[in-house]
Parts: C-alpha cells; sequence; structure tokens
C-alpha cells in the first residue's frame, strides 16, 4: 500500500510546474505560505483533491462519563396473590408480552371459598340488621322503650354492612363478581392479575406451587422508557445543566443514542467524588436492555461555529494549517483550530475572506508530502 502511495505521489510531482510560484495568486488579506503547489486538472484528480468551504454548524464541548441504564420503579412490578394459594395453571412465561389487566395464572384455596362464605353471611346479615333497624325505628315513634332496641338494630347493621363491603372489595381485588357468588355460583379459583403492560423478565413459580402474598410469582418490565443513571466527576459538576445534550453508546455496542440531562444530584460520593446525573430514555425500539453499562458524552458550551473536516487540517512545523485553492494554486493558510468534534474541527478567528475561500478538503497528504519535499 505505502509503495503504491509513493508511486502516485512520485507521479504527481513530476507532472508538477518548476516554476509553480510565478504563477500562484495568493488570497487577498490571508497570510500565506511563501511557497504555492500548482497542480494541473489531471493531477487534482489523480491525488483526489475535492475542495470546500467552511462549515456552519452546533460544536460544543464534552464532559465525559459512564454510567448504567435503569428500569424506572414505576415500570416493574413484582406480582404476587393476595392470598395465599396453589397455582392452578400459568400463563405466560419469561420473554412473553402482556397487557395491564391480563390474567397472568389461576390458584386455588379453601380459603378463598370461605371467603366467599363469609361475604354471603355478612351480606345476609346486614339485609337482616337492616329491616330490624328500620321495623324498630318505626316503633319507637310510638313506644320510647324501643330506642335501646332500635339504637342495636342499628349498631349491627353498620358493623355487618361495613363486614360484606370489606369482604367485597377482597374479592373484586381477586378478580371476582361479586354477583355470581349472589345467587349461590361459589367460584373455585382466583386470578393473579397483570398490573402494568410489559414483559415478563422473572417467573418465580410452577403449577401446583403453594405460594403467599409474601412471595412474587411473576415480575414485569415495561422497557419503553428507561432511565440512565451516569457518574460526573466533582471538577465537572458545575457544567452540567438540565436540558443538555448526552450522546451515549453500550459498552458492546458503538450504536449512538441521544437523550437529555433532566436531573442532578445533590450528593457527592466520598470514595468516587462523583454525583449522579439521570436522563429518561425513548427505547421504542427495545434495543436498550436495563441492566447495561454505558459510555456518554454529555455536550456543554453548544455553540454555532465555523468547522472544517479533521482531515483537511494538516501539521505543518509543528503549526495548524490548511491549504487555499486560488485557480489550481494551493497555499498553505495558518489557522487556530478550537475543539474537535464528531471529525470536525472548530476553526477559530475567521476572517470574511477565509469564509469566501476554497479549501481543500480531501487531498491534503499529497499537497503536503509535496511541500516538504521541496524544503
Amino acid at each position: 500500500m505505502k509503495k503504491s502511495l509513493y508511486l502516485l505521489l512520485a507521479l504527481i510531482i513530476s507532472c508538477s510546474p518548476k516554476e509553480a510560484s510565478n504563477n500562484s495568486e495568493p488570497i487577498e488579506e490571508i497570510q500565506t505560505s511563501e511557497k504555492a503547489i500548482v497542480f494541473s486538472q489531471e493531477q487534482i484528480k489523480l491525488a483526489g483533491i475535492e475542495i470546500g468551504k467552511l462549515e456552519k454548524q452546533k460544536i460544543s464541548e464534552t464532559v465525559e462519563c459512564s454510567g448504567k441504564i435503569e428500569v424506572p420503579p414505576g415500570n416493574i412490578a413484582s406480582v404476587s396473590p393476595i392470598i395465599r394459594g396453589f397455582i392452578k395453571s400459568l400463563n405466560y412465561f419469561p420473554g412473553d408480552f402482556v397487557e395491564k389487566g391480563a390474567v397472568l395464572a389461576y390458584l386455588q384455596h379453601p380459603d378463598f371459598i370461605q371467603l366467599q362464605q363469609q361475604y354471603l353471611e355478612a351480606k345476609s346479615q346486614a339485609d337482616y340488621y337492616q329491616e330490624e333497624y328500620k321495623r324498630q325505628g318505626e316503633l319507637t315513634v310510638e313506644n320510647a322503650a324501643s330506642i335501646k332496641k332500635m339504637q342495636k338494630a342499628k349498631a349491627d347493621y353498620l358493623h355487618f354492612e361495613a363486614t360484606s363491603k370489606s369482604l367485597k372489595s377482597q374479592l373484586e381485588l381477586l378478580g371476582i363478581n361479586t354477583s355470581k357468588i349472589e345467587i349461590g355460583d361459589f367460584i373455585k379459583e382466583f386470578k393473579l392479575i397483570a398490573p402494568i403492560t410489559g414483559t415478563v423478565s422473572q417467573l418465580n413459580a410452577n403449577k401446583g406451587k403453594y405460594v403467599s402474598s409474601e412471595n412474587f410469582i411473576y415480575e414485569i418490565i415495561n422497557d419503553n422508557t428507561l432511565n440512565l443513571h451516569f457518574n460526573v466527576f466533582e471538577k465537572d459538576i458545575s457544567k452540567i445543566k438540565a436540558g443538555q445534550k448526552i450522546i451515549f453508546w453500550s459498552l458492546n455496542n458503538s450504536e449512538k443514542h441521544e437523550a437529555k440531562v433532566k436531573r442532578i444530584g445533590i450528593k457527592i460520593d466520598e470514595q468516587s467524588r462523583t454525583t449522579m446525573v439521570h436522563s429518561k430514555i425513548n427505547n421504542k425500539n427495545q434495543s436498550l436492555k436495563p441492566g447495561m453499562f454505558i459510555n456518554a458524552s454529555v455536550y456543554i458550551n453548544e455553540r454555532e461555529s465555523y468547522t472544517l473536516p479533521t482531515e483537511s487540517v494538516v501539521i505543518f512545523n509543528n503549526e495548524s494549517y490548511i491549504f487555499i485553492n486560488n485557480d489550481n494554486s494551493f497555499n498553505l493558510v495558518k489557522i487556530k483550530k478550537g475543539i474537535e468534534q464528531d471529525g470536525f474541527y472548530e476553526i477559530l478567528e475567521i476572517s470574511d475572506e477565509l469564509i469566501n475561500a476554497e479549501i481543500v478538503i480531501t487531498g491534503t497528504y499529497y499537497l503536503l508530502s509535496k511541500l516538504e519535499a521541496e524544503q
């Protein structure tokens, strides 16, 4: 490869006019080198020289950091039964997508049957004492001695009404329609319902297993939205502001993702001397996974600047230069470059003449090699 490069360079040099400096016309008010390099159109094509201009774009300094992707607390659910029971059937398995309200599993237990019995008894007693309370109220109008009986009937009615309402709420939490129980249709199994939409990440049970409310059966994660937590060193914290752009990527994948700073921690970790910065991630394409470690760049001091591709800037005598084209005559022009970002240099101290100049974007290596060969 090197051999081919040197042959190409030799061919370009051999075709160059000897009196190059006599034909050059440096651009006005731009300080150029004393010598100009003149190429023919054929040599320009052979060397792969392309001309461009300064390009204005947003550029910024960056703070480099690392962190981790996590699930927001509201997007993860550990699903346990409200009462103890034996698992009759499981409807979903790890990796399955579930909608909120879906029946994850069915469970059975004698306590569940007893709960329905208690509900019917409490409701029956509430209905009885409601009528008794009304009857005693009517009697009290004619007989003052019945006041105590009315008060007792009222207390009994309110007690059983509260009990029946409590039991009804418990049954409804188990997915039971109590109107069926009220006509004598006892239900033998109760449901485990998905509280959120998401993907099953864990299944902690099997058919026939005895579980209680302390045991979770399913874990469901909704990863459409994730949290990005990353650590910023103490010296850089003052540079970080809410709303700043973040570009991040996982350690095993160079694909870039974008987010914005949402919250900044207020406490410095004594050992690492860092604080936590938080962001939210839109993960609709499901390419990011909870638990991933990431590297990130936080873009600070964003501004609009004139830029050039990094390959258009050359180092000559330990200084930064670009090549300016003037009718196929190429002159070195010293520049002052700022930060480098995404393959571009920020160019500082811009004049109107430089803005309008034709600048060599590619092929600078050949021009520099020829210039060095003539030194």
